[in-house]
């Protein structure tokens, strides 16, 4: 490529063909004729050297241009994919923004994911971490002597079952269907990480028990409040490293189904990144969404 830039050698540097006469005879002069006739040498012309020098800088800055031209088409296709598989999976979104991308994510992943009777496990929904139209100013991660703050560009997903405070309205809870809950909050968070180029942080959001036969609302969100599987890129680096299968096979098993090998990837992948969450403001009306681990015991 760089070769076509370079403008053709001008014909008057190019060699003479073979059988043109490098000189032409005249006639011979009279010593007189040749007295008068005699070429005056004055010197090389005073713009040689500035036409000279004005060609020089033009093939500089050709030459400049197509290096600094090289070296960012090398930069721009090493960097995006560094570290990553190349084809990491079947299928990926045609969007990568920040609002597009993640629901186009959640509309493919949610589909497979079924519960015993074969219906949808959840609904997914995808976008930017936000609340009523409100994005979090930060993200406060609650360790056990500090408070981490993060920013950066989140997104949030959020897995509702269709049921009160979005509880998944058929079948029994369980520890199965918590875990096939958590994959499917691995795999769409995969999906972000490979293929949104702007994210730093992914968010889905879990649907909680469904409350008691007539508890108050208030009752039961204090009990269950929000859980929340929650990444940052290193986080899942080494999943990105290889097929997506590998992680998580294509075809997503029923609850009680889950190979042992596969739930334990599972635990180990998302039991580690299992927060309660919360939104909340404060006195200088800055909105934080708040993760906390869960109490055990």
């Amino acid at each position: 490529m760089a070769r076509d830039l370079i403008p053709p050698p001008s014909p008057a540097g190019q060699p003479v063909p073979d059988g043109t006469p490098h000189l032409i005879e005249l006639p011979p002069e009279s010593p007189k004729n040749a007295a008068t006739a005699a070429p005056v040498d004055h010197g090389p012309s005073e713009f040689r050297n500035r036409f000279g020098f004005i060609a020089g800088a033009l093939g500089g800055v050709i030459l400049a241009t197509v290096a600094v031209f090289a070296i960012v088409l090398t930069t721009n296709n090493g960097s995006s994919d560094e570290g990553l598989f190349k084809n990491w999976s079947k299928w990926q979104p045609e969007e990568t923004s920040m609002t597009a991308g993640p629901a186009e994510i959640a509309t493919h992943v949610a589909p497979e994911y079924k519960q015993d009777d074969g219906t949808q496990l959840v609904s997914v929904t995808g976008g930017p971490l936000q609340v009523q139209g409100i994005q979090p100013d930060d993200v406060l991660v609650q360790a056990q002597d500090s408070i981490h703050q993060l920013t950066g560009h989140a997104v949030m997903y959020t897995l509702s079952g269709l049921g009160k405070r979005g509880s998944i309205l058929s079948g029994q809870p369980s520890q199965e269907r918590h875990r096939l809950v958590r994959r499917e909050a691995l795999e769409l968070a995969l999906y972000s990480f490979r293929y949104l180029p702007k994210v730093d942080m992914v968010v889905a959001l879990l649907p909680p028990p469904k409350p008691a036969a007539g508890e108050d609302p208030d009752q039961a969100a204090a009990k269950n409040p929000p859980q929340a599987i929650f990444y940052r890129p290193g986080d899942l680096k080494s999943q990105l490293s290889v097929p997506l299968g590998a992680t998580v096979p294509a075809k997503a098993p029923l609850a009680k189904q889950i190979p042992k090998a596969e739930a334990t990837t599972i635990d180990s992948l998302t039991l580690s990144n299992l927060f309660l969450a919360d939104f909340t403001q404060t006195l200088d009306r800055r909105v934080h969404f708040v993760l906390q681990r869960p109490k055990t015991g």
